[in-house]
């Protein structure tokens, strides 16, 4: 059987985790060595998120505006925008502004834009109004503060999206040199992104 073995702390390279691998010669077919899933948070995001309630008498324009950073290199595909609408709104009276193949989920309360792709440097804006709840109507007729009450008005956005051309990690296979064998690769890199603002 294939036999899979961490090298010593020494070989290790910094940020890196090195194994070798052990194919005996009666696995004379193409054999798959090795697949790996990482789950990572980092600083670096490769898109900026941005969103905005603007409170407009007793109704508000919610947007959220996401662009690809330009230290990117590939475009951004399976693109979605998903935004929750707080019960500070009148669900009844949601209503999508801005931004293509969006759709409102009346039970879950929440509108999902289906953008398919950005491309690299791009930016994309949706926008979605709606009416203020019945309680919120009452608090902003005690306290007519514009300001906190835009703080209640805030909603989650959560931005998925993939991208086959930066990455966030990486991986290497290679042969010894007094191993009598040839190596084929076949790599598939990507990386799923989930980025929620609150």
């Amino acid at each position: 059987k294939r036999h899979c073995s961490p090298l010593t702390d020494e070989e290790h390279l910094e940020g890196s985790r090195m194994h070798r691998i052990e194919i005996p010669n009666s696995e004379n077919k193409a054999c798959e060595i090795l697949s790996y899933t990482l789950n990572v948070r980092t600083q670096d995001m490769p898109i900026l998120v941005q969103t905005k309630s603007v409170l407009r008498m007793n109704s508000a324009r919610i947007s959220a505006q996401i662009r690809s950073n330009l230290s990117n290199t590939g475009d951004l595909s399976e693109f979605t925008i998903t935004m929750a609408i707080p019960t500070t709104y009148d669900g009844e009276t949601v209503k999508i502004s801005r931004g293509s193949n969006g759709t409102w989920d009346a039970t879950k309360r929440i509108i999902t834009w289906r953008i398919g792709g950005l491309k690299h440097g791009e930016s994309c804006l949706v926008t979605a109004e709606a009416g203020l709840s019945a309680s919120m109507k009452d608090a902003m007729s005690e306290d007519p503060d514009v300001k906190m009450a835009e703080k209640h008005l805030r909603c989650p956005v959560l931005v998925r999206c993939t991208s086959e051309v930066d990455q966030i990690s990486d991986m290497a296979v290679s042969v010894l040199e007094d191993i009598p064998a040839h190596l084929v690769e076949n790599l598939t890199r990507s990386y799923r992104l989930l980025h929620r603002v609150p």
